[in-house]
């Protein structure tokens, strides 16, 4: 089973440990039975005392419970080791390749797979329990029959083959169930991205309804019930031959060769002795099959973000920056189906060398570039150049290339072609985090976070109290130790936290992704006017993307985007700069 392969190379000594203690407890249980068939056989009177009996029964307790505890100690670390890995290496890998894998896959993978996944393997110390006790009580049949043991042993195999045929359908159909989880996902992520317009259209509202997210529902609820039916019909097959091998015996095979009673009372005693285990084992085969089918999906995951350019290798050291100014130099990008391993553009190193594209996307992961983007975009080349005491505006109609050039000059996407440099420097693997560092933006899309972390200072609460006070916004929220008392505002005041956050990083390089959309028109003045004036004043080297054509005067710089291409600005700028 890939579950205890999976939990055997987390920790191979934990599971020897755990079944010595689960073997001694079927071993317990064996002698335990045949103590009690001591007892219960006619004859002369038993020599079984109580101290026996107890002593025994203390041991199964002991050893039971030992063995449940290790693999639960166990199982539980497994799933938190692949929670860790998986969330490290979603922050490790390119954004690009985080974008083509979609938030609902990895909304999927993290919640129910991983939910599915801690639930089947908290299972298997249970089952383990019961393997133990079903091996310890088919050990001690073996002592009282032969035949009935061979008999026994016989009927629970065909059992398990018939079984096991009917649980093969029973996991294909979880691993289409599983498919239709990340369609629900997606569905559920639109019902609250898409809310405000599926209110103002009753007939896109209906049809969403009973087409995207009811029949995805009702899809993934026939797998589930088909499966659940196909186990039911395979559990019954079991029982059905079950009984059969104890009709058998009973009514056959005792009668034949003459079995004495205290014989027959012993298999008695141990088929039920074993009737409990069994149906606990067969109730826990649904869990195991799901954690199975989450398993390989998990995997399947792992392997994606594995193959993807590792970020987290990336150098990096705390040196200040001595020049803010930044380079394009034949700067290009092109949102393309990545090639597979080890080949990369011409002239260029492979996936995870400097400079080198993103590796193959690797199982699952759609071709092309993230949502929004139409395929076989190229951004520039571009020549351009940010200075520092400098304002810049981009613009350009939706689709032009300004976000692709927002997260080129943040760092974000390594140039496909061409040179960014910064003070002079060329940014490569070597130095990009160190880029990063030295870069704050605002982006359009942006999160915000309820705590300022990585901001920790003595000082931290005075000064967002006095940000609050700027951006008014001291009367909506307040701060206590780093946290802010509430994000529940308008996408305007939400946009002036995101940019308090921003100021709080005092970086040399500031990027701006449209945040004055979403502003009144006075705070907007006080945007362009005050912060933008108070940045350039303090040298900060400034990129704002922008529609506001009344404010085209305030940039030192203006670079115009159209379909990926830098084209002369129709605006004037007051500073004779174009």
């Amino acid at each position: 089973m890939k579950l205890l392969k999976f939990l055997i190379s987390i920790s191979p000594a934990a599971i020897a440990a755990a079944v010595a203690a689960g073997l001694v407890a079927g071993a317990a249980n064996a002698y335990l039975l045949t103590l009690i068939n001591g007892l219960v056989a006619p004859g002369p009177m038993p020599t079984v005392t109580v101290t026996q009996f107890v002593v025994t029964a203390v041991v199964v307790v002991v050893a039971g419970v030992a063995s449940q505890l290790i693999l639960l100690h166990l199982a539980q670390a497994a799933v938190y080791r692949l929670r860790a890995r998986l969330s490290q290496r979603v922050l490790a890998a390119p954004l690009e390749h985080i974008e083509r894998l979609g938030d609902h896959r990895l909304l999927a993978t993290l919640t129910e797979d991983v939910r599915s996944l801690s639930m089947a393997v908290s299972g298997i110390p249970g089952l383990c329990i019961d393997l133990a006790t079903i091996i310890g009580a088919l050990t001690y049949l073996a002592t009282v029959s032969g035949a009935l043991f061979a008999v026994s042993v016989a009927g629970t195999l065909i059992g398990i083959a018939c079984v096991e045929t009917v649980l093969r359908r029973v996991r294909e159909t979880y691993r289409r169930a599983r498919e239709l989880d990340d369609a629900l996902i997606g569905s559920f992520q639109e019902v609250t991205h898409g809310i405000k317009e599926l209110k103002l259209h009753r007939g896109r509202r209906a049809d969403f309804l009973d087409h995207k997210l009811l029949g995805t529902a009702e899809d993934l609820r026939g797998k589930h019930v088909a499966a659940g039916t196909r186990f039911a019909g395979g559990q019954a097959l079991g029982q059905v031959l079950q009984l059969g091998t104890m009709v058998l015996i009973l009514f056959v095979l005792a009668r034949a060769l003459e079995l004495p009673r205290e014989t027959m009372i012993g298999y008695v005693l141990v088929t039920t002795f074993l009737s409990m285990p069994m149906q606990s084992l067969m109730h826990r085969i649904p869990d195991l099959l799901r954690g199975d089918v989450a398993l390989a999906k998990i995997r399947g995951l792992d392997l994606s973000l594995e193959t993807a350019r590792d970020e987290s290798a990336l150098p990096y050291d705390d040196r200040p920056l001595s020049d803010g100014t930044v380079e394009l130099r034949g700067v290009g990008y092109e949102y393309l189906p990545e090639p597979p391993p080890g080949h990369g553009p011409p002239g260029r190193p492979g996936p995870g060398g400097p400079g080198g594209p993103p590796p193959h996307p690797g199982p699952g992961l759609p071709p092309g570039p993230p949502p929004g983007v139409p395929h076989g975009f190229r951004l520039g080349p571009i020549d351009l150049t940010l200075r520092p005491g400098e304002v810049t505006f981009v613009v350009g109609g939706n689709g032009s290339g300004k976000s692709t050039l927002a997260k080129l000059l943040s760092g974000l996407y390594a140039p496909r072609i061409g040179e960014l440099r910064i003070g002079g420097e060329v940014v490569g693997p070597q130095n990009t985090e160190w880029f990063r560092q030295h870069t704050t933006a605002v982006f359009s899309d942006f999160h915000l976070f309820d705590d300022y972390l990585g901001l920790a200072a003595d000082d931290l609460d005075d000064r967002v109290r006095g940000l609050l006070h700027d951006l008014e916004l001291a009367h909506a929220v307040t701060v206590q130790d780093g946290k802010l008392s509430t994000l529940a505002l308008s996408t305007g005041q939400r946009k002036r936290l995101a940019l308090l956050t921003a100021l709080l990083e005092d970086r040399p390089v500031y990027l701006f992704d449209e945040w004055a959309a979403d502003q009144d028109p006075r705070f907007r003045a006080v945007f362009y006017d005050r912060i933008i004036g108070d940045l350039r004043a303090r040298g900060k080297t400034v990129v704002v993307i922008t529609h506001d054509d009344r404010y085209f005067d305030r940039a030192d710089q203006l670079v115009k985007l159209d379909f990926g291409q830098v084209v002369p600005a129709s605006a004037a700028i007051s500073r004779g700069v174009t």
